[in-house]
């Protein structure tokens, strides 16, 4: 039998290892010696070989509890400090920041070194069930956690969709709604994972990332404005600001003392301010009113009225496409709406393997931009080192790195490779990435989300 992982932190213990941790990480371990890198595939053209050896690998360590750990980790913001913005619990969705920008430059490091923790694990897996079903566990060597071509599929792989995990923990986190399965449970203790996915069933956030999108973020000059691309610039759509403005109107008649709705409103006003927590505000907010559509579509007499309201708005935004591919890949149960699926909760989605699949995509994109760019993160001391599982929780399968940056950049630094790098559309000047301010701001209080609307918007 496999060994689980004995000791998996809660959220609130965590919180005291910061200090120690950084500091113990400032130092990196020496390079150990790697075997050739592996080619990772895009999941809808893996063989049925390649999508087996995957299948069995991730069930098995679901199964074993061994992505338990992971879960836990990417859970853990205040020692990781991995996300410029973390998706919450709750109904309805909303966003709570990072505490200073390098969070959110963290980001793709954290998640690439992720990535091979998890790819190292699956490995070991593998190993260790053919062994017990008296198979070769040689296969283990060729098994990679394939990306997710979202923009180029528009939509998940067949044997995506069909695979659906069973098995696993994780630790409660706040404000999770009735229905879900840590719904009632003490914040930190630990519930088995009941797995949901509804691609696509989110009625606000049924768009995947388009080429030409991802294109515009692949331009960027510096890492900076790569990442403001992926996870911070929301992307407006001047050809649908007239529908939007009627929206708003008429949500303003129908929900004349909806808060969101008002602070909606306000900040299409050029005047409104553009500090951290006012962008904070009304980016919630903006979610808020979409929580509005996707909770009155599953009434018996749903307003129609509202729901298209609501849609006009949300079709005058392209978002980041980090939290549309979480977003979208998880959906809605459409039994209850407050249930979002497993990849959109930080605190167990690493039982999904979309999880695994979209930030591999995103890693590829880094990747391809840093082939025809020399900037990196611009992180220093201990914020340029990662080690995403400690020493104790990979000790299993010889896991539980540390990575200084300079191991994560470049590709051949890297254990890995892919088959294929983005293919970049023509340059389009009718869309571009754009933050609503004069610039991000200086800390990450709202990470430098894009979280007004134009000013345009509501003239």
């Amino acid at each position: 039998m496999g060994r689980r992982p004995e000791s998996l932190r809660g959220p609130l213990a965590v919180l005291c290892v910061v200090g120690a941790a950084v500091v113990a990480a400032a130092t990196a371990e020496p390079a150990a010696a790697q075997p050739a890198p592996v080619a990772r595939k895009s999941a809808s053209e893996m063989t049925r070989t390649e999508v087996d050896r995957f299948r069995r690998a991730f069930s098995y360590a679901v199964r074993e509890g061994y992505l338990d750990v992971f879960s836990a980790e990417h859970f853990d913001r205040m020692r990781n400090r991995h996300h410029g913005v973390d998706l919450l619990s709750g109904a309805p969705p909303a966003v709570t920041p990072g505490e200073s920008a390098v969070w959110g430059h963290r980001l793709l490091p954290w998640h690439r070194a992720f990535i091979i923790e998890a790819e190292r694990m699956l490995r070991a897996a593998l190993r260790e069930r053919n062994r017990a079903e008296g198979r070769s566990p040689r296969e283990a060597a060729r098994l990679f956690i394939p990306y997710w071509n979202a923009s180029g599929d528009q939509d998940l792989p067949r044997w995506v969709r069909a695979f659906r995990p069973r098995g696993g923990t994780a630790l409660a986190a706040e404000g999770v709604p009735p229905g879900h399965a840590a719904y009632g449970k003490p914040v930190g203790s630990r519930y088995r994972v009941r797995f949901g996915r509804w691609p696509g069933g989110n009625l606000v956030f049924d768009r995947l990332p388009q080429a030409d999108q991802i294109g515009r973020i692949l331009s960027g000059g510096d890492f900076a404005s790569f990442y403001n691309g992926v996870d911070v610039a929301t992307e407006p759509v001047p050809e649908a600001f007239p529908g939007a403005r009627q929206g708003l109107a008429t949500l303003a008649v129908k929900l004349p003392g909806n808060t969101a709705v008002q602070t909606v409103i306000a900040a299409t006003d050029p005047n409104y301010p553009r500090d951290p927590a006012s962008q904070l505000a009304a980016f919630n907010a903006l979610l808020a009113v979409g929580y509005l559509a996707t909770s009155e579509a599953v009434r018996d007499a749903p307003d129609q009225e509202l729901i298209a309201a609501v849609e006009a708005v949300y079709a005058a935004f392209r978002f980041p496409p980090h939290i549309v591919l979480h977003l979208w890949a998880g959906g809605l149960d459409p039994a209850n709406p407050d249930v979002r699926g497993t990849v959109t909760y930080f605190n167990e989605l690493a039982v999904d393997p979309a999880f695994w699949m979209l930030h591999t995509e995103m890693d590829r994109w880094w990747y391809t931009w840093e082939r025809s760019h020399d900037g990196e993160p611009p992180l220093q001391g201990a914020d340029a080192v990662f080690q995403p599982l400690t020493r104790e929780e990979g000790a299993w399968y010889r896991g539980g790195r540390r990575y200084p940056l300079a191991r994560l950049t470049g590709a051949e630094q890297l254990p890995y490779r892919y088959d294929a790098v983005v293919a970049v559309p023509p340059a389009s000047a009718s869309m571009r990435p754009v933050t609503f301010g004069a610039a991000p701001p200086s800390i990450a209080a709202a990470s430098g989300f894009a979280c007004a609307l134009p000013s345009s918007f509501g003239r």
